[in-house]
């Protein structure tokens, strides 16, 4: 063992040791502080050197973030999330079918935005639901933290470790090849886990708001109105985002579908999702607002976990993840049942221990050191939704969990370990057992 593998290793031991009891003891910096003291620690310590700590960071995931808190918040600000919530809640009709529609509702817009931003913006939209119907929000906030994490795991665009995965494993269509393997078990796990939320917390809701009226279509359709009194230029011109993010998005799907049949270029999707942001802040009647909004501490939180973990890489640690998690190489049956169960359940342990944003990220040298790249696509996919889906086994496995609990916390609301896990380890179990087997029989 190495120096530099000693103080390395030491490194990430304290952080993730730090990182679990602030999470268990609700209290502490904020996660950026810790990775960027772990991070100055890698080069204060000559594990890196501060020009290779500068050329370990993922630029083109920085962005990618960067660009989808910018469309969130643009999309907040247009009324986007608060037409949907009142939408979601007139075609229910009745309260206690809220929460299927609520789950497959922001399931679905969790497969295009990613979703801790979702979640930021749209906890203080449910507690004012909440108050409405006259219910306690905790099982409104439940099921929408479970949503986002059940759908975002169909595309890159979903959540930061997919982002990472398709910007750094090299699948050469990252969205086309998400979709084709990943949409027909998120749909069902999105089905199943809304019939489940609905028979958890529906009768709840009920008894708690019998009284209250659904909304009238007149509360809904002004948000898209037929014949706005300003013109449809001026209407679409105070709300830029309506037509950019969409056009952003089809983009996206054009470029993929294009390079992956029809020999177009690839363009990354970083770049075209930093353009549709450009153009949006260019036409944005406030764009200021929207880069103050900005989750700041989320992109440091990435800025000081790519140093980390190039930290990690430079000490040889992961060589010897070899004994921890046997994996044979890519030459040694990669599509194999055994790789594909190794890699979720190995994701769903590790992203409670250090959450699923790292623990991807420590997992994508670690298979590039065992040979696997874009020709490995299942591999990968694993990877992505044992991550992924590992954030509704407890509070602990995703960043959005948290976000929920603080704006909760905030509202004077406790949404206790044993509570999530109450219902987030039956819906975790069944999401990941049918996304196991649609990657494993080629769904």
């Amino acid at each position: 063992m190495t120096t530099d593998f000693a103080i390395a290793l030491a490194i990430l031991l304290g952080l993730y040791t730090t990182v679990v009891l602030r999470q268990v003891l609700t209290r502490g910096p904020p996660l950026s502080v810790l990775f960027l003291v772990a991070g100055g620690a890698m080069i204060a310590f000559g594990v890196l050197s501060p020009e290779t700590a500068l050329r370990s960071l993922n630029f083109s995931v920085l962005v990618f973030l960067f660009s989808m808190f910018v469309f969130a918040l643009a999309l907040d600000k247009a009324g986007v999330l608060t037409h949907l919530a009142s939408w979601l809640l007139y075609v229910g009709r009745r309260a206690e079918n809220l929460p299927f529609y609520l789950f497959v509702g922001f399931g679905l817009l969790s497969t295009i935005l990613v979703n801790d931003a979702i979640v930021l913006l749209a906890v203080p939209l449910l507690m004012g639901l909440a108050r409405r119907l006259k219910a306690s929000p905790v099982p409104l906030l439940l099921t929408v933290a479970y949503a986002v994490t059940v759908g975002s795991a169909m595309t890159p665009l979903g959540n930061p470790q997919n982002a990472l995965i398709s910007l750094s494993s090299g699948i050469s269509a990252p969205i086309t090849t998400f979709v084709e393997y990943l949409a027909i078990p998120t749909f069902l796990n999105l089905i199943i886990g809304g019939w489940l939320v609905s028979r958890w917390f529906g009768p709840t809701l009920r008894t708690s708001a019998d009284s209250t009226p659904p909304p009238s279509p007149s509360e809904v359709i002004p948000f898209f109105p037929r014949t706005p009194p300003e013109g449809w230029l001026a209407w679409v011109r105070h709300r830029p985002s309506v037509l950019i993010f969409p056009g952003t998005i089809a983009f996206l799907l054009i470029n993929d579908i294009g390079s992956e049949f029809f020999g177009m270029v690839a363009l990354p999707i970083w770049a075209i999702v930093l353009a549709g942001t450009l153009l949006l802040l260019l036409l944005h009647p406030v764009s200021r607002t929207l880069i103050e909004g900005i989750d700041w501490n989320t992109l440091l939180l990435f800025v000081g976990l790519f140093v980390v973990m190039g930290g990690v890489a430079a000490a040889g640690i992961f060589g010897a993840m070899d004994q921890v998690l046997p994996l044979p190489s890519a030459s040694g049956g990669a599509t194999s049942p055994q790789v594909i169960g190794v890699l979720m359940l190995s994701s769903l342990g590790g992203s409670q221990v250090l959450s699923n944003v790292p623990w991807t990220a420590l997992s994508i040298p670690f298979l590039h050191n065992l040979g696997y790249g874009g020709a490995q696509a299942k591999v990968w996919l694993a990877l992505g939704a044992g991550a992924t889906l590992a954030g509704n086994l407890t509070l602990l496995g995703a960043a959005s969990n948290l976000i929920v609990v603080n704006q909760a916390e905030r509202a004077g609301l406790k949404i206790g370990f044993g509570q999530f896990a109450r219902y987030g380890i039956p819906l975790t179990l069944i999401t990941i057992g049918i996304t196991f087997l649609a990657l494993w029989v080629g769904l």
